[in-house]
């Protein structure tokens, strides 16, 4: 197996996902059962679904788990990066094998680059070129602060954002992580641009090598920050790892689960994972955050929930929520270390954790845009195994040589339900247990395995430390972080020059800020 060196060049095109026929399908389908909720009607079966969505998963206040409530979020991005289904329907069993994924199914931040500058030049900053005149910067835009320009994504008229995935505008952490993106991408081709090297380069060569560290530093913390968070370590280690190959001074990766999510040419989107399995990061999300230091510290009076619950009551300064869809409100500029654990968090109060993996939701969460009343994330998440047709969770547990949890109530035979539980009773809820481990880490390994431009394809020993063109780093760390601590997303917001801490945000939004024209 070759692998390339650090500064080799490495193609990555343009990605063109909506050309892909990417299609959702099942990893275990013929000889399995079909889950089904309680009744003898479908009218019965979505009254216990409901009835069990209420008794099972209210909750006010979860606990909180060790996981910093940036990673809640990155997670979101993630899922928008690899899945996007706008034809199933919950009211009707769905075909997996018919259904297709809007999405491609690799880590290439396509929600990021769309197809790229010439097929669509609108995501692309227009003012801002290359020495030779080639659109290479993404396009940012700016918040609706009247007092000084606050960084937001590209908008109309209309307050749309103009970006690859609208989804990714859904919440003001999501719509500001896929903000910290766009600016990582423009500061590695600033970088780029300011070396020796680029002199002998074409604005479309500088463009594809930014786009390559950007991509690469993404599936890095994908699976070496985000995966290995959320799976038990010694499944981490199985799915995926590095190995010397004895007398030959190289190294291969041996994948371990590639019995569980396996495919023939093209990898595929299981049903199981994107129905089920990794949805639960819904049960991580907190009632309400504080946003930054600016715009407030006070527990009781600002903090905000992602959507207002209708008897929430107003705050005296907007916004009421951090709903997305719209112009970034005035002070909602993240403060990233209240997200993230940089060296700057002032624990343990800060970066504020997120909810347990279990089978308790925040009360944030009981009312969405467009969703059934009362408790809709839950109900959405069983009725949608039960439409998708999803197999009884203790049949997959027994398809991958564990075995499942005794005493089960029907319902918690629902696949999603029961990682949950899983989750909660086998891993006191800090990580996902044997079967929800298993089916996302074999996903996500087998993604990388798929795509032959991945990190892991091409340089598997890669870290951000690798990305030096010229002596010149292509990222950097935040003041105070150990040299050899593991990379992470700070490190990745601290390179696209984000806002992090106190001082960062005075900068942006305080007395000292600049001011709008």
């Amino acid at each position: 197996m070759r692998h390339a060196t650090a500064h080799s060049p490495v193609p990555i095109t343009v990605p063109r996902s909506r050309s892909h026929d990417g299609r959702f399908g099942r990893m275990f389908g013929q000889g399995f059962s079909v889950w089904q909720p309680p009744g003898a009607t479908d009218a019965e079966r979505e009254a216990a679904i409901s009835d069990f969505a209420i008794e099972m998963f209210g909750d006010d206040e979860p606990a909180d788990s060790a996981t910093p409530v940036g990673y809640t979020y990155f997670g979101q991005f993630i899922d928008h990066d690899i899945t996007f289904d706008p034809q199933s329907s919950l009211t009707k069993s769905n075909d997996p094998n018919g259904l297709k994924n809007f999405r491609s199914p690799r880590f290439d931040l396509d929600s990021l680059y769309g197809r790229g500058p010439e097929d669509q030049p609108y995501m692309y900053d227009k003012i801002r070129k290359l020495d030779d005149g080639f659109t290479g910067y993404l396009a940012t835009g700016r918040g609706a602060n009247p007092d000084h320009p606050e960084p937001d994504l590209p908008r109309t008229r209309d307050d749309i954002a103009i970006i690859g995935d609208p989804r990714n505008d859904e919440n003001v952490i999501v719509s500001q992580l896929q903000l910290t993106f766009i600016k990582l991408h423009n500061a590695i081709l600033d970088r780029l641009r300011a070396t020796p090297s680029a002199a002998q380069k074409t604005g479309r060569q500088l463009f594809e090598e930014a786009q390559r560290y950007t991509v690469w530093a993404y599936q890095y913390m994908v699976w070496n920050d985000f995966v290995r968070r959320i799976v038990p370590e010694a499944t981490f280690r199985k799915a995926l790892d590095v190995v010397e190959v004895p007398g030959t001074g190289r190294s291969e990766v041996v994948y371990g689960l590639k019995d569980v999510y396996n495919w023939t040419v093209n990898p595929f989107m299981p049903i199981e994972f994107a129905a089920a399995a990794y949805r639960f990061g819904h049960s991580m999300i907190r009632a309400q955050y504080l946003i930054n230091i600016e715009f407030g510290l006070s527990d009781d009076t600002d903090r905000r929930p992602i959507f207002a619950n209708a008897d929430d009551p107003v705050p005296a300064v907007p916004p009421a929520d951090l709903g997305g869809f719209k112009i970034l409100a005035k002070n909602c500029t993240i403060q990233w270390d209240w997200f993230f654990d940089f060296p700057s968090s002032f624990a343990p109060r800060f970066p504020q954790l997120a909810h347990k993996i279990d089978t308790h939701m925040s009360r944030s969460v009981f009312t969405i845009p467009n969703g059934p009343i009362p408790n809709p994330l839950a109900m959405l998440n069983i009725r949608r195994g039960w439409r998708m047709e999803l197999p009884p969770a203790s049949e997959v547990a027994t398809a991958l040589g564990i075995t499942p949890m005794e005493g089960l109530d029907p319902m918690e035979e629902s696949l999603w339900v029961y990682i949950l539980k899983e989750a909660e009773t086998l891993e006191q809820g800090e990580r996902l247990g044997p079967v929800g481990g298993t089916i996302v880490a074999a996903v996500f390994s087998g993604l990388l395995r798929g795509d032959p431009y991945s990190y892991v394809h091409r340089h598997p020993l890669w870290t951000p430390a690798h990305a030096v063109v010229d002596g010149a780093p292509m990222f950097v760390r935040p003041n105070g972080t150990d040299p050899d601590a593991e990379w992470t997303m700070a490190d990745l917001i601290a390179s696209a020059g984000m806002p992090i801490d106190a001082d960062d945000i005075q900068a942006v939004i305080g007395s000292n800020a600049p001011v709008n024209a």
